[in-house]
């Protein structure tokens, strides 16, 4: 199958590892903004295409869009990859994911990789993994402001206005010149999400099971509104905004990932054998959505994990006081997470109740480390395959043969 060159395929798709909102900043991902609308704006005027044709953001989605069916038709048709280099972007697995699934668009092909870097903050403040460090590109050639400061130390401050117009301008050339003469031939990617992350180049060996007890928007409570649910109990959002937040699991693992830990993501289904096992076989937290304890069939299995001693098992309640029906049914809400999970509830490593989702980022490291610790304190302890070994006996002068 010979490479494609439909038209009407942007011409880059901007990756870059999303910051959560947090009290007081009505949109934290701002800066990003400005520099990708003024690097496409460049694009447009420059070749005279229309916006879609010039660049996607995946924030751009319309409330109501399923984002990541958008993210992934733009990932299988853009010409060039563009990420933006900061310090949570190669902690991040959804931009690892989009590394891989743009690249795995040239298999078969032999066409160079068509990426184009950008800086967000100092080279010096950046390890690049492996899949990034191989990238020959000189920042230099755009602004050397740039290329020793970063996009967000030009992009703040007045008097470097000249400085980051010169180097949203040479970016977007840049751009324009790889997507013309080398850009990756089209793929249909179905969701970029299935594919492995292009960072995964350590693998952390201290397991942790992520939970997700919370309802599809195929099985939610009768009356439950869906804004905050998916497809999948994954794809859960108490906290969600209106700039493209991630699914609550997600902020989960790359937390944990970050910390050292290797992230098992699933449902309660998924994962309810193993909470419930008399041994512990990992340490883990569970992400209590208050509406999933409404419904009999997850109380009945939230009573099989809500036993005493289990605390290698913790459990997080996101609390978002922003979403006016849970706070209409509050006292309704409390009741049955006291009935399913009074006694998980009632451990000194839970979090019952956590409004925002900074809250949660700062909650959960402390969560994961008690749980890995009540993990090794109870985990049975098991010796070496082998003939068994006499423990060593020092012996005196006088006691020697």
């Amino acid at each position: 199958m010979a490479p494609t060159t439909t038209s009407g395929r942007p011409y880059f798709f901007f990756s870059y590892a999303h910051l959560p909102a947090a009290d007081g900043i009505t949109d934290p991902n701002i800066w990003v903004g400005k520099l990708f609308h003024t690097v496409r704006e460049h694009v447009i005027s420059l070749i005279h295409v229309s916006p879609d044709e010039a660049g996607y953001m995946d924030r751009e989605s319309m409330i109501g869009d399923y984002w990541p069916e958008q993210a992934s038709k733009n990932l299988s048709t853009c010409r060039v990859f563009v990420p933006l280099y900061s310090r949570g972007y190669f902690e991040s697995e959804y931009c690892g994911k989009e590394w891989a699934a743009f690249l795995g668009r040239a298999q078969g092909y032999g066409v160079p990789r068509a990426i184009v870097p950008a800086l967000w903050v100092p080279p010096g403040q950046l390890t690049l993994p492996a899949a990034a460090a191989d990238i020959q590109f000189n920042h230099a050639d755009i602004n050397a402001r740039y290329a020793d400061e970063g996009f967000y130390g030009i992009i703040k401050l007045s008097k470097y206005r000249r400085q980051f117009e010169e180097a949203a301008f040479a970016l977007a050339k840049q751009i324009i010149e790889i997507a013309e003469k080398a850009p990756m031939p089209e793929r249909a990617i179905p969701d970029y999400r299935s594919v492995p992350s292009a960072f995964d180049h350590s693998r952390p060996d201290r397991p942790v099971t992520v939970t997700v007890v919370a309802p599809d928007q195929g099985s939610l409570p009768r009356g439950r509104e869906p804004y905050h649910y998916g497809r999948s109990p994954r794809e859960w959002d108490p906290y969600r905004d209106h700039n493209g937040s991630r699914p609550l699991a997600d902020c989960a693992a790359e937390v944990a990932r970050a910390r050292g830990f290797r992230p098992m993501v699933g449902s309660l289904e998924d994962h309810l054998d193993g909470l419930c096992a008399e041994e512990p076989q990992a340490p883990g937290v569970m992400l209590v959505d208050p509406w999933a304890t409404t419904q009999a069939q997850w109380r009945d299995s939230l009573h099989r994990v809500d036993q005493p001693g289990r605390r290698w098992i913790t459990v997080i309640v996101p609390w978002n006081r922003d979403d006016q029906q849970l706070m209409r049914d509050e006292t309704r809400l409390r009741g049955c997470l006291e009935d399913a999970l009074g006694t998980k509830l009632g451990e000194p490593a839970s979090e019952p109740e956590v409004p925002t989702l900074d809250a949660f980022r700062l909650a959960l490291p402390e969560v994961l480390n008690k749980a890995s610790q009540q993990f090794f304190k109870y985990a049975p302890a098991y010796p070496p395959e082998g003939e068994k070994v006499e423990k060593p006996r020092l012996m005196g002068p006088e006691e020697s043969v």
